[in-house]
């Protein structure tokens, strides 16, 4: 047999390649068994360079806008954000915001796609340079920071330390695997306020 051609029955036969292709369908996570549900449902998910699977087993990926309402100006913007299969909330969210003021239409568009142990980073257009806090909605709270005109990929991949040459060699899916298990590992904790206190600091 010429060494190109390969005999159905051997490791890199058709029905082996198909068997393979159909297991890996198998394990790769859907959006129906996560968080995003709900949010694709409402058409929420928009813009998406990303919507799928990562690498991660179990983790499924996003990368676009989330919609707060019908107006294109209320979206949160330069989303990252990842959510494990099986798990009803995500567990990692990064956005941009342009003003305060929207967080608790984000919050209440999230709903319970959120989740106290979840970590979720809003840079926001009109926060003081400097400032950072946590900003508390029931039990559950977002890291917000000052968006100072850099782009929240870059913001997050200097926020996690991670390495920019690598990064710039990963698709899509990988750097969202990587800024989340950036994420993960992030356990600093910034002055805790109510949504209220942050609107005075304005």
């Amino acid at each position: 047999m010429p060494p190109h051609e390969f005999s159905p029955s051997s490791r890199y036969g058709l029905e082996y390649l198909k068997k393979e292709r159909k297991f890996e369908s198998q394990t790769m996570s859907s959006i129906e068994t996560t968080a995003f549900q709900r949010l694709e449902s409402e058409d929420r998910l928009v813009k998406p360079a990303h919507k799928g699977p990562t690498h991660s087993a179990g983790r499924f990926g996003f990368r676009g806008e989330i919609a707060l309402a019908h107006d294109p100006e209320l979206h949160l913007t330069a989303v990252f954000a990842a959510a494990d299969e099986g798990d009803q909330a995500l567990s990692f969210l990064a956005g941009q915001l342009a003003s305060y003021k929207e967080l608790p239409a984000l919050v209440e568009v999230l709903g319970d796609t959120i989740k106290p142990e979840g970590k979720y980073f809003i840079y926001v257009g009109d926060v003081k340079r400097g400032d950072r806090y946590q900003v508390g909605f029931g039990d559950k709270s977002l890291y917000v920071l000052p968006y100072d005109d850099v782009s929240v990929y870059n913001e997050l991949i200097d926020f996690f330390y991670l390495d920019k040459t690598k990064m710039k060699k990963f698709d899509t899916a990988a750097k969202i695997d990587a800024i989340a298990d950036g994420a993960a590992k992030y356990d600093e904790t910034f002055p805790k306020v109510s949504y209220e206190e942050g609107l005075g600091r304005l």
